[in-house]
């Protein structure tokens, strides 16, 4: 206890309830805040030197390839599931998923504070039942969110990209088109006439050509969707 309140600081520009004792930064936390920058990146250093994208464009990747590689866009499949199942009739269903529902985990968010009532209990040790029921709770949404992201993210071919999207492949598939405007008002207007969703598919009831469902699908499944 003589060592806590020795690292304590008071700073009296603060009024109460504002809390007037302060931990020093230096030097307990700046190493350990050190420490903790210095893991995360030799994690990030390792990934990079062991689990690299292919980019050899002599030897391409397959467009099937990717498919159980942890990747970055696996997030992005997670947030955009509402886009591949609220289709066609069931299109006005997508602001449900994709701005309601983060809006109400944002607002729970603001109000766990309040709810939790931390300024009450601040000062009273939590019981241990109540600890284990609040490590259950945070471990069940972690694993929950953790599980949304893989089963959304591990089908999808994420290094096959490189195989159609390399400069070998000309311009138009490794840089975008010089003038945007132009290709959207013309050449985009051009390939939704004449593709539509897929290949072989002009029933146009799963999704638009090249829309968000197109695109997600395109990652999936990059041989049937492109």
């Amino acid at each position: 206890m003589a060592d806590n309140k020795q690292e304590l600081r008071i700073e009296g520009k603060y009024a109460p309830p504002y809390p007037q004792a302060f931990y020093a930064f230096w030097p307990k936390h700046a190493i350990r805040a050190g420490i903790v920058v210095a893991i995360v990146f030799l994690i990030i250093v390792f990934l990079t030197v062991f689990f690299q994208v292919p980019v050899d464009p002599n030897m391409p990747p397959l467009p099937t390839e990717g498919e159980y590689i942890p990747a970055p866009e696996w997030y992005l499949f997670f947030m955009f599931q509402p886009f591949w199942y609220f289709t066609g009739d069931n299109a006005r269903w997508l602001s449900t998923g994709t701005f309601w529902l983060p809006l109400l985990f944002i607002l729970v968010l603001f109000l766990v504070p309040y709810v939790s009532g931390r300024r009450k209990t601040s000062k009273v040790k939590l019981a241990t039942s109540r600890k284990l029921i609040l490590a259950f709770s945070a471990g069940l949404f972690w694993l929950v969110g953790i599980a949304g992201v893989v089963g959304s993210g591990y089908p999808a071919k994420t290094t096959g990209c490189a195989s159609c999207h390399n400069p070998m492949m000309g311009v138009r598939q490794a840089l975008p088109p010089a003038d945007m405007g132009e290709y959207y008002k013309v050449e985009r207007q051009r390939q939704i006439k004449v593709g539509r969703y897929r290949a072989g598919d002009t029933s146009g009831d799963i999704g638009g050509y090249k829309d968000a469902n197109w695109q997600l699908r395109h990652f999936y499944e990059p041989t049937m969707t492109w």
